[in-house]
C-alpha cells in the first residue's frame, strides 16, 4: 500500500505552539479494494481451428521436410532482418486454417481444372474476381499472419488479397502460364477494390448494320464544275474563324476535364505507400507472352508493371522458389527490372531454382549437369558458365552468412551453410580465428555435415488437388450474384438459370457520380427461350433496343423503337433464313420500308407511303391505313438491256399513275422513263380499256432503241395494274407480320421462358418428370409380376379338396408331393433336350455316312453345300449339349430353392391353416 501524506503544519515559534492547539483534520476514509484487472498476458490465438479432424494429415501436420524447410526460412528471415533492419518483415511461412506454420510457395498448388474457359489467363482472372467476395486485410499495413488454402477459399468463397492471388496463381500455372504472387504495396483503391473512378468496361457493343453501298463508277462523260470564284482572303479569315472557334472548344474542354478530374481526385490517403497488397506478376516466354504485365486478381484486369497504382515490391514466389527485391522502390514499380535470374536485384531463397536459359527454355540447377543432348563444344561452355556463376554466388553466400553468424542470437550450426566448395578454399587458420573470435570454440567441420541447402528439397503442396463442382462453376458468383461500381456505373452480375428472366449482366450508366440519375440500362440475356440476347433502353431520347440470336421462327435479329405516338420502329432479320430475303424494316407513322437481299428478282426496296390520318377524339381506329404511294427498286439484271431494265416502279396510287425508271447505261447522262397514267373508272369490273396516247408518257435515252408498239404498252398497262394490287397485299402482309412480331414479343417477355439441355438432367424438368414416369412404370410391372406369380402349393392343396386347416401328415404329404412333381419335371426336361440332341447326332452321323458314299460324284456347289449343313448341325450340337448342362447345374439349385419354400411356408407349419 502507498504511503499516506501528512499535511505539514504551519511555521510557529515555541511559545506559540505550547498555547495553540494544532487540530489535524481526520485521517481519511480506507478506499474499498478493488479487484486488480490484469491484461492479456496471453492474446487469443491468431487462427483456431474447430474441426481439425475433418482436415487431411497435411492441413494440420507437418512432415519432416517440412520442418527442415521452416527451419531454414526462418534462418534466411533472420539473415534478412539483421542486414536489412530498414525493410519490413517477409511473408514467409505465415499459419494456414489448422494454425499449422506453412511455407508460402509449398501454398501455391498449380492445377489445370476440366474447364475450357480457364485455358486463358483473362478468363481464368475473371472467374477468380467473380467467384470470391473480397475482404480487406486488418490492420492494411501488416502482412496477414494467415494464407488460407485455396481449397478452403474455394469452399469459402471469400478471402483477402493474398487469397486471390495464391488461387489465381495456382490455376494459370496449371494453365502453363510463368505466373509468380507478389507481395508488396499499393494504393487505397487498389487495396479497397475501388472501382468507382475507373471507366465502364462493359461499352455498348450495338453493331451498325450499314447497307453496301456501290462504289461510283468513273464516267466518260463529266459535266466539268463551275470555277471558283471564291476569294482567297474570305477563305483565309473565314478558316481562320473556324480555327479560333476550335481552340475556344478546346480550351473549355480541358477546362471541363480539370474540373472533372478534380472531383473525381481521390481524399489524401494517411497511408500511402504502406498498404500491404498482393497481385500477381507473368513473365513471358510461355504461352506466347510478348511481354511482362501484372493482373489485379481482385477484378481480373491486367495492369502495366508502370501503374502508378503499384507503389513497391517486396517479393515474388511460385510453386519452386522465393525471390526478394533488391531494387529501389521510391517510384514505384517504374523502372523495376524483372529478370529473376539477375542476383543484383533479387536474391532468391533456393539456389535449385529454375532458371530461364539465352533460348527462352526452362532448366534447373540439376538439369544443367545432364547436358547429354548439346553439342561437346557447347556442353563444355556451358559447365564452365555454370561453375564461374556458382563459385561466384557461393562466394558472396559464404560472406553474407558468416555476417550474420557472427552475431546469431540462436546460435545456429555453420551446417546450414550452403556455399561448402567455396568455404573449403579458405584456409583453416583464417577460418578457425575468425570463428573463435565470435563463437569460443572450434570451427565445425561443416563440409561432413548431414544437413547442407544441396539436401534441402522444397516438398510438394500440402494442399490437395483443386477441384471445381460444374454446379459451383456454373453458379459462378457468390449466392449466384455481384455487384461492382464504377465511374457513373453500376454492374451487376447473375449466374445462369438463376434469375427467371434469364438475365446474366445487367448495366446501369448514371448522369450523376451519386447514382440517383438514370440514362442508360442494359441487360444481357442467356437461354433464353425467345432468343433474347441484349437489351437496351436509353432513358434519355425513351427507345429500346434489343438483339436476338438465330432461331427465331420470324428470324428477326435486331429490333429498335421508341414509345409514344410519333415513334420510328427498325427491325433487321437474318436475311439468309427468310424466303423473302429480308433484310431490313423500317417503320414511321407515314411510312413502311423494307430492305432486300440476294433475291432472284432483283428487289432490293420497297417503301410504302401511308397517308395522314385525321385526328378524332374516342380510341385508336384500328382501319387498315390509306396509301399514298409504293416504290419498288431493283438492281441491276446484266442478262437485260438497261432500256429494259427496270430500275424503279413508283406506284402513285392516290394519283393514278406509275413512274418507271430504267437503269442507265455508262454511255449515258440520264436514263430512260416512262409514265402510265390510269384511264377513270379503271377499277370498275365492266370497264374495258380503251388505249389512247394521253395514257402514256416515255423518254428514251437512246433514240436507237426500239420503240414499243400500242399491243406491248397496253399489255404493260394491264400487267402494272395487276402488279399494283399484288403490291399492295404485300404490304398489307409485311403490316400484319410486324404486328404479330410485336404481339408476340410482349407475350414473350410476360413468360420469359428460359431452354434447358436434354443433357443437363438438375435443370430439366421434362427429363425428370420422364424418368420419374419410367420408374413408377416399372414399379407397377414389378407388383403386377408378384400378383401373377404362380402358387406352387395351389394344385396340390386342390387335390386334397382345399380344407382351411391340415395335420403334420398332410403337410408332409404336400412337400414330398410338390418336390416329387418338380423332380420329375426336372427330368423330362433332361430327357427331352437328351433326345433331341440324340436325334441331331443321327441326323449328324447320317449326312456324313452319305457324303463318304458319294463325295467322288458331287460337285463344287454340292460340297459348299454338305458343309454349310454340317456346320449347322454342330452348332446346333453345340447349344443343345451346353443347355443340358446348364439343365443339370440348375436343377440342384432349383430343388434347394424349393425345398427352402417349403420350410419357410407358413401353411406347412403349426397350425397348419391353409385359408384365412
Amino acid at each position: 500500500m502507498a504511503d499516506q501524506v501528512v499535511p505539514e503544519t504551519p511555521n510557529m515559534d515555541d511559545e506559540t505552539q505550547e498555547e495553540t492547539e494544532v487540530i489535524l483534520p481526520p485521517p481519511p476514509a480506507k478506499p474499498k479494494l478493488q479487484p486488480i484487472i490484469a491484461p492479456d498476458m496471453f492474446p487469443p490465438p491468431v487462427v483456431s481451428c474447430p474441426n481439425p479432424q475433418d482436415y487431411p494429415t497435411s492441413y494440420n501436420s507437418n512432415t519432416t521436410k517440412e520442418q527442415l524447410i521452416l527451419v531454414y526460412v526462418e534462418n534466411f528471415r533472420r539473415q534478412y532482418h539483421y542486414l536489412y533492419k530498414d525493410r519490413k518483415p517477409l511473408f514467409l511461412n505465415p499459419l494456414n486454417e489448422c494454425a499449422i506454420p506453412k511455407f508460402v510457395c509449398t501454398t501455391v498448388r498449380p492445377t489445370m481444372l476440366s474447364f475450357s474457359e480457364l485455358t486463358e489467363w483473362s478468363s481464368t482472372a475473371d472467374f477468380v474476381a467473380n467467384h470470391l467476395n473480397y475482404e480487406l486485410l486488418e490492420p492494411p499495413n501488416e502482412i496477414p499472419k494467415v494464407l488460407w488454402s485455396s481449397t478452403k477459399v474455394l469452399a469459402e468463397q471469400k478471402g483477402n488479397c493474398f487469397d486471390y492471388a495464391n488461387l489465381l496463381c495456382s490455376l494459370l500455372i496449371g494453365a502453363g502460364y510463368d505466373a509468380y504472387i507478389v507481395s508488396g504495396y499499393a494504393s487505397r483503391e487498389i487495396c479497397y477494390m475501388d472501382t468507382t473512378r475507373l471507366p465502364n468496361p462493359f461499352t455498348k457493343k450495338k453493331e451498325q448494320e450499314i447497307l453496301d453501298t456501290q462504289k461510283s463508277q468513273s464516267k466518260k462523260y463529266t459535266v466539268k464544275p463551275p470555277k471558283d470564284l471564291t476569294s482567297k482572303y474570305e477563305h483565309y479569315m473565314k478558316e481562320r474563324e473556324i480555327q479560333k472557334d476550335n481552340d475556344a472548344k478546346e480550351k473549355l474542354k480541358e477546362e471541363e476535364n480539370k474540373r472533372i478530374a478534380e472531383i473525381e481526385k481521390p481524399l489524401p490517403d494517411p497511408l500511402f505507400g504502406i498498404r500491404v497488397h498482393s497481385w500477381i506478376l507473368v513473365l513471358p516466354g510461355k504461352r506466347e507472352v510478348p511481354e511482362v504485365f501484372f493482373i489485379e486478381p481482385t477484378t481480373g484486369y491486367a495492369k502495366a508493371t508502370t501503374d502508378d497504382q503499384y507503389l513497391g515490391i517486396e517479393s515474388v514466389w511460385n510453386h519452386q522458389n522465393l525471390w526478394v527485391n533488391m531494387q529501389d522502390c521510391s517510384n514505384g514499380c517504374v523502372g523495376l527490372q524483372f529478370d529473376l535470374n539477375d542476383q543484383s536485384r533479387w536474391e532468391y531463397m533456393f539456389t535449385y531454382s529454375s532458371k530461364q536459359t539465352a533460348d527462352g527454355t526452362i532448366t534447373t540447377t540439376a538439369q544443367m549437369h545432364n547436358m547429354g543432348n548439346m553439342d561437346e563444344e557447347e556442353e563444355k561452355v556451358g559447365k564452365k558458365r555454370y561453375h564461374a556463376a556458382t563459385l561466384l554466388s557461393n562466394q558472396i553466400h559464404w560472406f553474407e552468412r558468416m555476417k550474420f553468424f557472427f552475431s546469431n542470437p540462436l546460435n545456429l550450426p555453420i551446417a546450414n551453410v550452403s556455399c561448402i566448395p567455396y568455404y573449403q578454399r579458405y584456409d583453416e587458420k583464417i577460418k578457425t580465428r575468425i570463428y573463435a573470435r565470435f563463437y569460443n570454440s572450434v570451427i565445425p567441420d561443416i563440409t561432413t555435415s548431414d544437413t547442407s541447402q544441396k539436401d534441402i528439397e522444397l516438398p510438394p503442396s500440402w494442399v490437395n488437388e483443386l477441384d471445381i463442382a460444374p454446379k459451383d462453376f456454373q453458379r459462378r458468383y457468390p449466392n449466384s450474384r455481384k455487384t461492382y461500381f464504377y465511374k457513373k456505373t453500376r454492374v451487376e452480375k447473375y449466374a445462369p438459370y438463376s434469375m427467371k428472366d434469364g438475365i446474366v449482366l445487367k448495366v446501369s450508366e448514371y448522369a450523376d457520380y451519386d447514382f440517383k440519375e438514370l440514362i442508360y440500362v442494359t441487360h444481357n440475356y442467356e437461354h433464353r427461350h425467345d432468343k433474347l440476347d441484349v437489351r437496351e433502353h436509353d432513358i434519355r431520347i425513351n427507345t429500346v433496343y434489343e438483339k436476338h440470336r438465330p432461331g427465331r421462327p420470324d428470324h428477326l435479329k435486331d429490333h429498335t423503337y421508341g414509345f409514344g405516338v410519333d415513334t420510328e420502329r427498325t427491325m433487321i432479320f437474318y436475311n439468309k433464313a427468310r424466303l423473302d430475303g429480308l433484310f431490313k424494316r423500317h417503320e414511321t407513322p407515314l411510312e413502311l420500308t423494307d430492305y432486300f437481299i440476294d433475291r432472284s428478282d432483283f428487289l432490293e426496296y420497297r417503301k410504302a407511303v401511308f397517308e395522314t390520318r385525321q385526328k378524332k377524339f374516342g380510341p385508336a381506329d384500328k382501319e387498315q391505313r390509306l396509301y399514298h404511294s409504293i416504290t419498288e427498286r431493283f438492281r441491276r439484271n446484266l442478262a437485260l438491256d438497261a432500256n429494259d431494265d427496270i430500275y424503279e416502279i413508283v406506284y402513285a396510287i392516290k394519283d393514278d399513275k406509275f413512274n418507271i425508271t430504267y437503269h442507265r447505261e455508262n454511255i449515258h447522262i440520264t436514263p430512260s422513263t416512262r409514265v402510265y397514267v390510269k384511264p377513270p373508272n379503271w377499277s370498275d369490273k365492266t370497264f374495258t380499256l380503251k388505249w389512247s396516247e394521253d395514257l402514256h408518257e416515255t423518254y428514251q435515252a437512246d433514240e436507237d432503241f426500239k420503240q414499243m408498239s400500242k399491243r406491248d404498252l397496253y399489255f404493260m398497262m394491264m400487267k402494272l395494274i395487276k402488279q399494283e394490287e399484288d403490291v399492295i397485299k404485300r404490304v398489307r402482309r409485311a403490316e400484319d407480320e410486324t404486328r404479330d412480331i410485336l404481339a408476340r414479343r410482349q407475350q414473350e417477355d410476360l413468360s420469359s421462358d428460359l431452354d434447358v439441355s436434354i443433357y443437363d438432367t438438375d435443370r430439366n424438368e421434362k427429363s425428370k418428370t420422364y424418368r420419374k414416369l419410367l420408374k413408377q412404370k416399372a414399379d407397377e410391372e414389378r407388383a403386377k409380376r408378384e400378383i401373377r406369380e404362380v402358387d406352387y402349393l395351389a394344385p396340390f392343396i386342390a387335390s386334397i379338396g382345399n380344407p382351411d386347416r391340415i395335420n403334420l401328415q398332410q403337410a408332409n404329404q404336400l412337400k414330398d408331393a410338390c418336390k416329387r412333381d418338380l423332380k420329375d419335371r426336372l427330368v423330362r426336361k433332361a430327357n427331352l433336350m437328351q433326345s433331341r440332341y440324340e436325334t441331331e447326332m443321327n441326323d449328324l452321323i447320317s449326312k456324313q455316312q452319305w457324303y463318304q458314299k458319294n463325295q467322288h460324284d458331287m460337285s463344287k456347289e454340292d460340297e459348299l453345300e454338305y458343309q454349310r449343313l454340317c456346320q449347322e448341325a454342330q452348332f446346333r450340337l453345340h447349344i443343345l449339349e451346353e443347355r443340358l448342362k446348364r439343365h443339370k447345374e440348375l436343377a440342384t439349385v432349383k430343388y434347394a430353392q424349393l425345398d427352402s419354400k417349403l420350410n419357410e411356408d407358413p401353411r406347412l407349419r403349426e397350425p397348419y391353416i391353409i385359408n384365412k
